[in-house]
């Protein structure tokens, strides 16, 4: 498949529309002219995009919960919970599994299955079986702007009838859905799906209705920022590409405060930096930050605290928006009333935090996290763009076959897989293995430095097994593992 990064002409995605709306009977009912009209009439208080710029323009920062569950009634009350009690800014869709993958037969089996039960049978909302008019019973029911999300290889017609639907933002894209989320789907077909994606968003955008994006790019495994940071810009300029004009940058903190501080301001103005060298000067950028990823303490008392430690990290980066693990999700699939008590903690903390404005960007640590992640960062995107000749998909296809383009512990066959993190002395993420990362002997030097740091503290070698228990701190409490 030839793929690179051009607007796709109306031609080509009407014709490509016929196939993907033809993907599931609830596809026949999505109008385009209707549902532009329809979001125009919803009140500006229910867009995602705006509201984001909102919270850009105030200074202050909202709060993003990812939830979802199966039927419409309990999807609603999950919802309007949240909004009244968990008191949150931004409503979500989460995708079920089932649907994420395209299996709609089988949500649509578990739907029913759901209804006679009386229980959840979903991991997640399944948009495209309840098509338009469940989606539109859902978001009519809500006061707050609600986003769909989940990474996924293939989510254009979830698309199609989550943006008719209401929805008025979307979480996930192209290379966090190929890292983590498949096993052997080129990553030019993932990308390909995405453009028809971002073209629809595109075109909603040139009718005058805003539509947010959020990138994701990778999934942290003890990853260095600039492994997420480098997939979540080319996600940004594939999507800027085919006409999406609000981005919104989502930075998976790890733990240590220098470090994550470095990861949302050098995110941003990166991002900011290769959108206008590219040419898209009218594309809107607002942070966005949550927890680590990976195993999460089963005791509530911990999570409370672990929550309030990242916000914290957030806020003092002034994100936009903040996201958060709930108390109870290391056990089961989080209840409405785990999930309120998480975002409603967490405010506290942002109510206490927000009117001090107290600037972290000139604190020596950041300082220096930020110069080593800058040039790393650099070093990565520009080798891809000159890999693709200018064009960054191009250039993202050959710089994964050449493993300049890597994840540690990534779900799919084609990657090489050698990039590998651990931490140093003071819980920062830093490279165990650069793999065939374009690093000039600085940045190489550099991660020395900071495992040697971390030799002396633990009097050994750092090695797998540092990396796997490294892993599993969090998961105890703590930023580094109890030696």
């Amino acid at each position: 498949m030839d793929v690179v990064n051009k607007k796709w002409t109306e031609d080509y995605f009407f014709a490509e529309r016929k196939k993907v709306l033809d993907m599931w009977p609830t596809g026949k009912d999505v109008d385009l002219d209707e549902a532009v009209e329809y979001h125009k009439n919803e009140p500006h208080s229910k867009n995602c995009a705006l509201k984001s710029l909102q919270s850009k323009e105030k200074e202050i920062t909202y709060l993003w919960p990812s939830l979802g569950t199966d039927t419409i009634a309990s999807h609603k009350e999950l919802l309007l919970h949240m909004q009244k009690k968990g008191e949150v800014d931004f409503l979500a869709s989460y995708l079920d599994s089932l649907t994420r993958n395209c299996r709609f037969k089988e949500a649509e089996q578990e739907l029913r299955k759901a209804k006679k039960k009386g229980k959840a049978m979903l991991n997640g909302f399944p948009i495209v079986v309840h098509g338009i008019k469940g989606c539109r019973e859902v978001i009519d029911a809500v006061d707050l702007p609600v986003l769909f999300l989940g990474p996924s290889p293939d989510v254009r017609l979830a698309h199609e009838i989550g943006i008719a639907g209401g929805h008025t933002g979307y979480s996930g894209g192209p290379l966090i859905s190929f890292w983590n989320y498949t096993k052997d789907i080129p990553v030019e077909k993932i990308i390909h799906n995405y453009q028809y994606s971002h073209r629809l968003m595109g075109y909603y955008e040139e009718r005058g209705v805003p539509l947010l994006y959020c990138v994701s790019g990778a999934m942290p495994s003890i990853s260095p920022p600039s492994l997420m940071i480098v997939p979540e810009i080319i996600e940004v300029l594939i999507a800027a590409e085919q006409g999406v004009k609000h981005i919104r940058l989502n930075a998976w903190l790890q733990g240590n405060i220098a470090q994550d501080i470095a990861y949302i301001l050098t995110f941003k103005k990166l991002a900011d930096e290769y959108l206008e060298r590219l040419g898209y000067q009218d594309v809107h950028t607002t942070t966005y930050s949550t927890n680590p990823t990976g195993r999460y303490p089963t005791d509530h008392e911990q999570v409370y605290a672990l929550n309030s430690y990242f916000t914290m990290i957030g806020r003092l980066a002034a994100v936009q928006g903040i996201g958060s693990r709930t108390i109870d999700e290391a056990s089961h699939i989080p209840t409405k009333e785990g999930s309120a008590k998480s975002f409603r903690s967490i405010k506290v903390i942002i109510d206490m935090v927000q009117p001090q404005n107290i600037s972290v960007r000139d604190n020596y640590s950041v300082k220096a996290e930020i110069h080593i992640l800058e040039k790393e960062v650099k070093s990565i995107l520009d080798k891809v763009i000159e890999m693709g000749d200018g064009d960054i998909i191009t250039g993202t296809q050959i710089a994964i076959d050449a493993g300049v383009l890597d994840q540690p512990y990534a779900t799919t066959q084609h990657v090489k897989g050698k990039v590998m993190g651990v931490k140093d002395s003071e819980g920062a993420a830093r490279f165990f293995d650069l793999g065939n990362l374009p690093f000039a002997r600085e940045i190489f030097d550099f991660h020395k430095y900071k495992i040697a740091n971390r030799e002396k503290q633990i009097g050994k070698k750092v090695d797998y097994e540092t990396v796997i228990k490294d892993l599993t701190a969090l998961s105890h409490g703590a930023i580094l593992p109890f030696e």
